[in-house]
C-alpha cells in the first residue's frame, strides 16, 4: 500500500509559477514535491480556517494554496503567489 499522493497543479497555479523568478520557483518546486508525502512530510503547513480542506505552504515570502483530498490521496495546488496577493475569496 502506499502512503503517496497524487500532485495536481491547476492551470492557473502553473501560469502565476512562471512568474516568479526562477531561483524561487524552483524552491517552491521542491517544496511542492514534497507534498506527495502530505500530511507525514515536516512542511511549514496550516489549514485555512473556513476553507475546508484547503491549506497553505509557506515558502519564504511565498504562499502555495493546496486543497487535501484524503480519500482520494490527492493534492491540488490551487494558487502560487506572494503572501499579500495570494489570499483571497477566489480560492
Amino acid at each position: 500500500m502506499s502512503f503517496e499522493n497524487r500532485v495536481l497543479i491547476s492551470k492557473k497555479a502553473l501560469k502565476e509559477l512562471r512568474g516568479i523568478p526562477q531561483n524561487e520557483r524552483n524552491m517552491i518546486k521542491d517544496r511542492i514535491s514534497k507534498l506527495v508525502f502530505f500530511p507525514l512530510a515536516h512542511l511549514d503547513v496550516q489549514k485555512l480556517k473556513g476553507y475546508g480542506n484547503v491549506y497553505r505552504l509557506r515558502v519564504g515570502q511565498y504562499r502555495v494554496i493546496f486543497e487535501y483530498l484524503k480519500e482520494d490521496r490527492v493534492v491540488k495546488i490551487l494558487k502560487v503567489g506572494k503572501r499579500e496577493n495570494v489570499y483571497g475569496d477566489d480560492l
